[in-house]
């Protein structure tokens, strides 16, 4: 398990950031961003599209 500090390091931001990003508190992170965390966790970034769903449905 890595803690969020060390995250933090890896991607070359800081622990804050990373705190926010798991809380929802950050919403504007760059698919960039994503995917380097993606990388120092040794994990594959897939990102999908969905239509949204109708008022009317």
């Amino acid at each position: 398990r890595m803690s969020q500090a060390q995250l933090a390091k890896k991607v070359g931001t800081r622990q804050s950031a990373i705190s926010r990003l798991e809380t929802g508190a950050l919403s504007t992170a760059t698919v960039a961003t994503l995917k380097k965390i993606a990388d120092a966790l040794d994990m594959r970034l897939v990102v999908k599209l969905r239509a949204k769903k109708s008022a009317r449905a």
